[in-house]
């Protein structure tokens, strides 16, 4: 018997939205978790300014939250630490 395939995760990175290296058009689940990229200029950025570094991960965030707002998403809640949860209102076909 063969195991069951692994379930697909619920953690996306908003710059995979953001380039098209992820599509949820045809996710399975309905609630996903969207958090920044942590690039190298990205925590070199923050160290050095901090609110430079926090605002280039909220507007990518953000920006991913907005894309797939078009594509049957909303926001649910947002916290302090740039990660957003997204829950799936209308499939898109």
């Amino acid at each position: 018997m063969h195991p069951p395939p692994p379930r697909p995760s619920r953690v996306f990175r908003a710059n995979d939205i953001l380039s098209g290296r992820v599509n949820l058009d045809g996710y399975p689940f309905r609630y996903i978790v969207l958090g920044p990229a942590m690039s190298v200029s990205t925590m070199v950025g923050a160290a050095f300014n901090r609110a430079a570094g926090e605002n280039t991960m909220f507007d990518e965030v953000l920006s991913a939250v907005e894309l797939l707002e078009t594509r049957g998403w909303e926001l649910v809640s947002m916290d302090q630490g740039f990660v957003a949860c997204l829950r799936r209102v209308a499939v898109v076909r």
